[in-house]
Protein backbone atom coordinates (compact mmCIF):
# COMPACT_ATOMS: atom_id res chain seq x y z
CA UNK A 1 0.00 0.00 0.00
CA UNK A 2 1.16 3.49 -0.82
CA UNK A 3 -0.49 6.82 -0.09
CA UNK A 4 0.05 9.91 -2.23
CA UNK A 5 -1.31 13.37 -1.54
CA UNK A 6 -1.14 16.99 -2.59
CA UNK A 7 -2.09 20.29 -1.00
CA UNK A 8 -4.91 21.69 -3.05
CA UNK A 9 -4.15 25.38 -2.62
CA UNK A 10 -0.45 24.96 -3.28
CA UNK A 11 -1.14 23.26 -6.61
CA UNK A 12 -3.88 25.72 -7.60
CA UNK A 13 -1.54 28.66 -6.89
CA UNK A 14 0.94 27.39 -9.49
CA UNK A 15 -1.16 26.01 -12.34
CA UNK A 16 -3.29 27.29 -15.17
CA UNK A 17 -6.69 26.23 -13.81
CA UNK A 18 -8.05 25.79 -17.33
CA UNK A 19 -5.58 22.95 -17.84
CA UNK A 20 -7.52 20.98 -15.20
CA UNK A 21 -10.26 20.45 -17.78
CA UNK A 22 -8.08 17.76 -19.38
CA UNK A 23 -8.76 15.57 -16.32
CA UNK A 24 -12.46 16.42 -15.84
CA UNK A 25 -14.83 13.47 -16.23
CA UNK A 26 -17.95 15.52 -16.91
CA UNK A 27 -19.45 15.47 -13.42
CA UNK A 28 -21.29 18.61 -12.32
CA UNK A 29 -20.61 20.34 -9.01
CA UNK A 30 -22.50 23.01 -7.09
CA UNK A 31 -19.33 24.91 -6.20
CA UNK A 32 -15.93 25.47 -7.76
CA UNK A 33 -14.07 24.13 -4.74
CA UNK A 34 -15.69 20.68 -5.08
CA UNK A 35 -14.79 20.67 -8.77
CA UNK A 36 -11.14 21.40 -7.96
CA UNK A 37 -11.01 18.64 -5.32
CA UNK A 38 -12.55 16.09 -7.66
CA UNK A 39 -10.41 16.92 -10.69
CA UNK A 40 -7.20 17.15 -8.66
CA UNK A 41 -8.06 13.72 -7.26
CA UNK A 42 -8.33 12.33 -10.79
CA UNK A 43 -5.10 14.05 -11.83
CA UNK A 44 -3.24 12.67 -8.79
CA UNK A 45 -4.57 9.14 -9.36
CA UNK A 46 -3.65 9.07 -13.03
CA UNK A 47 -0.29 10.80 -12.50
CA UNK A 48 0.81 8.23 -9.90
CA UNK A 49 -0.65 5.31 -11.87
CA UNK A 50 1.28 6.38 -14.97
CA UNK A 51 4.60 7.43 -13.49
CA UNK A 52 4.89 5.11 -10.46
CA UNK A 53 2.93 1.99 -11.39
CA UNK A 54 3.30 2.08 -15.19
CA UNK A 55 -0.44 1.82 -15.90
CA UNK A 56 -0.95 2.26 -19.65
CA UNK A 57 -4.73 2.61 -19.91
CA UNK A 58 -5.70 5.35 -17.45
CA UNK A 59 -9.41 5.32 -18.23
CA UNK A 60 -11.49 4.96 -15.09
CA UNK A 61 -14.92 3.37 -14.84
CA UNK A 62 -17.40 3.02 -11.99
CA UNK A 63 -18.45 -0.48 -10.94
CA UNK A 64 -21.28 0.10 -8.53
CA UNK A 65 -20.07 3.34 -7.00
CA UNK A 66 -16.40 2.34 -6.82
CA UNK A 67 -13.86 3.56 -9.39
CA UNK A 68 -11.44 1.18 -11.13
CA UNK A 69 -9.01 1.37 -14.01
CA UNK A 70 -10.82 -0.21 -16.97
CA UNK A 71 -8.04 -2.71 -17.59
CA UNK A 72 -7.73 -3.68 -13.93
CA UNK A 73 -4.38 -3.98 -12.17
CA UNK A 74 -3.67 -1.71 -9.22
CA UNK A 75 -6.59 -0.75 -6.94
CA UNK A 76 -7.05 2.78 -5.62
CA UNK A 77 -9.27 4.95 -3.44
CA UNK A 78 -9.50 8.76 -3.58
CA UNK A 79 -10.38 11.08 -0.69
CA UNK A 80 -10.16 14.78 0.08
CA UNK A 81 -10.73 17.03 3.06
CA UNK A 82 -10.02 20.72 3.59
CA UNK A 83 -6.67 21.30 1.78
CA UNK A 84 -5.64 17.66 1.25
CA UNK A 85 -6.38 15.56 -1.85
CA UNK A 86 -5.25 11.97 -1.40
CA UNK A 87 -5.17 8.63 -3.19
CA UNK A 88 -4.20 5.25 -1.71
CA UNK A 89 -3.06 2.33 -3.89
CA UNK A 90 -2.99 -1.35 -3.01
CA UNK A 91 -2.78 -4.71 -4.80
CA UNK A 92 -6.06 -5.76 -3.15
CA UNK A 93 -9.32 -3.80 -2.95
CA UNK A 94 -8.93 -0.66 -0.85
CA UNK A 95 -11.04 2.08 0.71
CA UNK A 96 -9.40 5.26 2.02
CA UNK A 97 -10.57 8.35 3.84
CA UNK A 98 -8.83 11.51 5.02
CA UNK A 99 -10.41 14.02 7.41
CA UNK A 100 -9.31 17.37 8.78
CA UNK A 101 -9.68 17.20 12.56
CA UNK A 102 -12.08 20.05 13.31
CA UNK A 103 -14.15 20.31 16.50
CA UNK A 104 -17.40 18.31 16.43
CA UNK A 105 -19.73 16.60 18.87
CA UNK A 106 -17.47 13.55 19.05
CA UNK A 107 -19.42 11.65 21.70
CA UNK A 108 -22.84 12.34 20.12
CA UNK A 109 -21.78 11.21 16.65
CA UNK A 110 -20.07 8.07 17.93
CA UNK A 111 -23.11 7.21 20.06
CA UNK A 112 -25.33 7.46 16.96
CA UNK A 113 -23.16 4.73 15.39
CA UNK A 114 -23.27 2.45 18.42
CA UNK A 115 -19.95 3.49 19.99
CA UNK A 116 -20.24 4.26 23.71
CA UNK A 117 -16.97 6.07 24.34
CA UNK A 118 -17.90 8.55 27.09
CA UNK A 119 -15.11 11.03 26.43
CA UNK A 120 -13.46 10.40 23.05
CA UNK A 121 -10.42 12.46 22.17
CA UNK A 122 -10.23 14.26 18.86
CA UNK A 123 -7.83 11.61 17.54
CA UNK A 124 -9.99 8.70 18.77
CA UNK A 125 -13.04 10.17 17.07
CA UNK A 126 -11.31 10.79 13.74
CA UNK A 127 -9.78 7.32 13.67
CA UNK A 128 -13.28 5.95 14.20
CA UNK A 129 -14.83 8.26 11.60
CA UNK A 130 -12.22 7.75 8.85
CA UNK A 131 -12.36 3.98 9.29
CA UNK A 132 -16.16 4.15 9.02
CA UNK A 133 -15.96 6.21 5.80
CA UNK A 134 -13.21 4.00 4.33
CA UNK A 135 -15.37 0.91 4.97
CA UNK A 136 -18.24 2.50 3.02
CA UNK A 137 -15.89 3.09 0.07
CA UNK A 138 -14.59 -0.49 0.18
CA UNK A 139 -18.06 -2.07 -0.34
CA UNK A 140 -16.71 -5.38 0.99
CA UNK A 141 -15.88 -7.12 4.24
CA UNK A 142 -12.88 -5.53 5.97
CA UNK A 143 -9.98 -7.91 6.59
CA UNK A 144 -7.25 -5.37 7.37
CA UNK A 145 -7.10 -1.72 8.38
CA UNK A 146 -4.64 1.07 9.04
CA UNK A 147 -4.79 4.65 10.41
CA UNK A 148 -2.19 7.38 10.72
CA UNK A 149 -1.77 11.10 11.27
CA UNK A 150 -0.99 13.31 8.28
CA UNK A 151 0.26 16.90 8.40
CA UNK A 152 -0.55 16.99 12.18
CA UNK A 153 -4.21 17.99 11.61
CA UNK A 154 -5.50 15.15 9.44
CA UNK A 155 -6.22 11.47 10.01
CA UNK A 156 -5.98 8.96 7.15
CA UNK A 157 -7.49 5.49 7.36
CA UNK A 158 -7.34 2.65 4.84
CA UNK A 159 -9.20 -0.66 4.82
CA UNK A 160 -8.92 -3.67 2.54
CA UNK A 161 -10.77 -6.87 1.74
CA UNK A 162 -7.40 -8.61 1.81
CA UNK A 163 -3.99 -7.59 3.14
CA UNK A 164 -2.75 -4.03 3.42
CA UNK A 165 1.01 -4.14 3.01
CA UNK A 166 2.36 -2.46 6.13
CA UNK A 167 5.82 -1.52 4.84
CA UNK A 168 4.33 1.39 2.96
CA UNK A 169 5.22 5.04 2.53
CA UNK A 170 3.38 8.33 2.26
CA UNK A 171 4.49 10.65 -0.53
CA UNK A 172 3.51 14.20 -1.34
CA UNK A 173 3.40 15.77 -4.78
CA UNK A 174 4.83 19.26 -4.66
CA UNK A 175 5.69 22.02 -7.12
CA UNK A 176 9.47 22.10 -6.83
CA UNK A 177 9.98 25.61 -8.24
CA UNK A 178 7.86 27.88 -6.03
CA UNK A 179 8.36 30.83 -8.41
CA UNK A 180 6.63 29.15 -11.34
CA UNK A 181 3.09 30.22 -12.28
CA UNK A 182 0.43 29.10 -14.76
CA UNK A 183 1.79 25.59 -15.23
CA UNK A 184 -0.07 23.53 -17.80
CA UNK A 185 -1.06 20.48 -15.77
CA UNK A 186 -1.51 18.30 -18.86
CA UNK A 187 2.06 19.08 -19.99
CA UNK A 188 3.34 18.31 -16.48
CA UNK A 189 1.34 15.10 -16.53
CA UNK A 190 2.98 13.99 -19.78
CA UNK A 191 6.50 15.23 -19.00
CA UNK A 192 6.98 16.26 -15.34
CA UNK A 193 9.48 19.09 -14.99
CA UNK A 194 8.19 21.07 -12.02
CA UNK A 195 6.36 18.33 -10.10
CA UNK A 196 8.32 16.30 -7.56
CA UNK A 197 7.43 13.45 -5.19
CA UNK A 198 8.79 13.66 -1.65
CA UNK A 199 8.47 11.02 1.06
CA UNK A 200 6.77 12.37 4.19
CA UNK A 201 6.03 9.29 6.25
Amino acid sequence: MEIFYLKKQEILNHIDKKSLESFWDGRDFLCEDRYFEHVLGLFLTKFVAKHIYGVKNLNIELRGKKPYFMTGGINFSISHSNDIVLVAFNNAEIGADVEFMCQRNYRGIMKRYGENNENPSRLEFYKFWTLHEAEIKLHKEVRSLFSTLLEDDYVVSCVSSNILVINFCIKQIIIENKGVKNLNLLEEFEHPKNIKLITTG
